[in-house]
């Protein structure tokens, strides 16, 4: 749907309630018409530096609480947590074709897998951490213009597990920091980020 604009023609007194369109003159009436802007979403989604929305809102839409983050999540610990247990089960259902669904579903498989997805779901701290680097890719983007790119054709994009290891010292989620967040934050990380990269 986008950023829908609707515009909304106010009339004087003077000008009659109907219009006819048909015979209508714009020099005519230049006078007695004042345009005004009405849009269909607030004022935070497209206001701010570069018109995109603004960088210090960090609440979420009802789209972005509940299928958007948990998505994320989802392809967070596949891709990034629990890679030992997903590269085993996808090398069992590959290996048992059809039949997967008997032999796939044991403790050593499938199951293992769920639960150290299950695990990483359960924790409120994994649930916070997705949720700020959401946040900060937004903000960022409504911020600079520019765009983090997660996900290519439907497909998460894998992270630098070397270069940017996904957990700290303390075994808990780091967020992804933005593209060009560096080049862009040259004094630091800006006051609505509350994650500080290193």
């Amino acid at each position: 749907m986008g950023n829908m604009v609707f515009n909304q023609r106010v009339m004087d007194e003077d000008t009659p309630k109907k219009y006819d369109f048909d015979n209508y003159n714009v020099n005519n009436h230049s006078e007695h018409n004042i345009h005004m802007e009405r849009r269909i979403f607030p004022q935070h989604m497209y206001g701010g530096p570069k018109g995109l929305g603004d960088p210090f809102y960090r609440e979420l839409s009802k789209m972005e609480e509940d299928p958007m983050i948990p998505q994320r999540m989802r392809d967070i610990t596949r891709t990034q947590t629990c890679t030992s247990e997903v590269e085993n089960f996808s090398k069992c259902s590959k290996d048992n074709g059809f039949s997967m669904f008997y032999y796939c579903r044991d403790r050593d498989v499938r199951d293992l897998m769920m639960d150290c997805q299950k695990g990483w779901f359960d924790r409120p701290e994994f649930q916070e951490a997705v949720k700020e680097e959401y946040l900060n890719e937004r903000s960022h983007y409504r911020n600079t213009g520019i765009k983090t790119k997660r996900y290519n054709r439907g497909t998460f994009i894998k992270r630098d597990l070397e270069k940017d290891p996904p957990l700290d010292k303390d075994g808990n989620y780091r967020p992804q920091k933005p593209v060009g967040w560096d080049e862009s934050y040259p004094d630091g990380p800006p006051s609505w980020a509350n994650f500080k990269y290193t």
